[in-house]
């Protein structure tokens, strides 16, 4: 066993997956099979230069077929079967695996392995051909929730030496031992900036990156969710290459770089789609991102919160940090009320005194004992459009309202967790971008084919594996 324990978690892994697989006798695998194969069909979504591509690559004299190789992969990643060895000794061990997938002759490791490096961007039209299919059934689910759209950025850590620690403790150890007089002197900043941005051997994808709360060589991807948490598009970032002396801004100043061009794809691909949220952390938050998001692409609102390293504001004294009207007689803010506006106005926030309250008639009065109006309750517009970054559309910043939208956002850690789970992207030992790429986009697939199945059968979790092997 390895000191990290990586042969531990590959075997228990390995033997959970087989024992699931095992046990699905029991509760008749025949029939989990015919009903995958007879709701979903993965051979419905294939693009034609798919086959053109597969079939021109291996000849007329083929002893495979592709659909066959899409069943076995979707399977792998249903079943979470950790390697392409094991996926093999599947097809070996069950009819019934072996009788779905159709093979003529079970591929070897090194058929599987050019099929996941040759196919990629062919298994990402896939994908996408399947994420369209199911938009329908997440408006069917919740509208509110299929409208919106969540970005995050992850990584796969690549099996290069320089991810090894005691490459890191070696770098650190030297710029102790010659600054060990300075105590001002900050070893790992200066260890980040002196680590070379590439490995040595790698694809030129793979860079210095902060990854999981610590800086590692990892190739990353971008993933866009809707609110449900079903994955609309993934995207490796092959130009992200930002350097300062902190890794905290690397990861906002890349993050920031690819949020439009993913956006932009993915809103001219759906034409019909209606932005109306968008939620992300705070790495989004610049003044670029709001105006582009709420002005361009026409987003409703985009809830992200304050980034403390991003540019101060220059308020005046009537607004706290958050651009909330501020009292300054009894020292609170102004309590957001509402959105308001109409034909030919302008959307405008408002905002009510902080010891305002509500009549049974639904009235505002206060209950200020020197009040600043002559009126039962002072009330302030703001107008969201005069600052995007203050006013991100009809969410005001620092209230409840806002907080309970932004919450949703831990749907897409869950969602990237559970495609890195069916990957095995922890148990990577590939260089290959296009190979993560391609392991990443079919447990995505997986992910899809669950909320398909699921909905068919009247399920009402859609995204839960087990409830649905229950089921059928």
């Amino acid at each position: 066993m390895t000191p990290n324990g990586v042969d531990t978690v590959f075997q228990t892994n390995f033997f959970d997956s087989y024992n699931s697989l095992c046990s699905l006798k029991d509760n008749n695998v025949t029939h989990f099979f015919s009903v995958l194969k007879d709701n979903f069909k993965i051979s419905d979504f294939v693009p034609l230069s798919f086959s053109d591509a597969f079939y021109k690559s291996f000849g007329r004299k083929r002893k495979f077929n592709l659909v066959s190789f899409l069943n076995a992969l979707l399977i792998k990643s249903l079943f979470k079967i950790p390697t392409v060895a094991s996926l093999i000794t599947f097809l070996k061990a069950s009819k019934e695996y072996a009788s779905f997938c159709n093979f003529q002759q079970i591929p070897d490791e090194t058929k599987f392995s050019k099929f996941l490096t040759s196919f990629s961007e062919h298994i990402n039209n896939l994908f996408n051909n399947i994420a369209d299919f199911v938009q329908p059934i997440c408006f069917n689910i919740n509208p509110k929730l299929a409208n919106t759209l969540i970005l995050d950025t992850t990584g796969i850590v690549s099996h290069v030496k320089e991810n090894n620690p005691k490459f890191v403790n070696s770098i650190i150890k030297s710029l102790k031992k010659s600054h060990k007089t300075d105590k001002t002197f900050n070893p790992y900043s200066y260890a980040y900036k002196s680590m070379p941005k590439s490995p040595a051997a790698s694809d030129s994808t793979c860079k210095l990156s902060f990854v999981n709360g610590e800086f590692c060589y990892a190739n990353k991807f971008a993933i866009l969710t809707n609110g449900l948490g079903i994955p609309c598009k993934i995207s490796i970032l092959e130009k992200d290459s930002f350097f300062t002396d902190s890794p905290d801004n690397d990861k906002d100043i890349s993050d920031s770089k690819c949020l439009k061009p993913i956006i932009s794809e993915y809103l001219t691909n759906h034409k019909n789609f209606t932005p109306y949220t968008f939620i992300g952390d705070s790495a989004f938050d610049n003044q670029d991102t709001y105006d582009f998001l709420l002005r361009d692409c026409k987003f409703k609102r985009a809830v992200i919160p304050l980034n403390p390293r991003a540019t101060k504001y220059d308020n005046t004294n009537d607004f706290d940090s958050f651009g909330t009207p501020f009292c300054k007689s009894v020292q609170l803010p102004f309590k957001f009320v509402g959105a308001t506006g109409g034909k030919n106005r302008s959307h405008r926030l408002k905002f009510a005194c902080p010891l305002s309250y509500t009549d049974k008639k639904g009235k505002l009065h206060t209950s200020c004992s020197s009040p600043c109006s002559d009126s039962s309750c002072r009330v302030r517009y703001i107008n969201s459009s005069s600052n995007n970054r203050l006013y991100p559309g009809s969410v005001p910043r620092n209230t409840e309202y806002f907080d309970n939208i932004y919450k949703q956002r831990t749907v897409i850690e869950r969602t990237i967790n559970s495609i890195k789970d069916m990957s095995f992207a922890h148990l990577n030992k590939t260089r290959n971008p296009k190979t993560m790429t391609s392991n990443l986009l079919f447990g995505a697939i997986a992910q899809l084919s669950i909320l398909i199945l699921s909905a068919k059968l009247k399920l009402k979790s859609f995204k839960s594996f087990n409830s649905l092997l229950k089921a059928a």
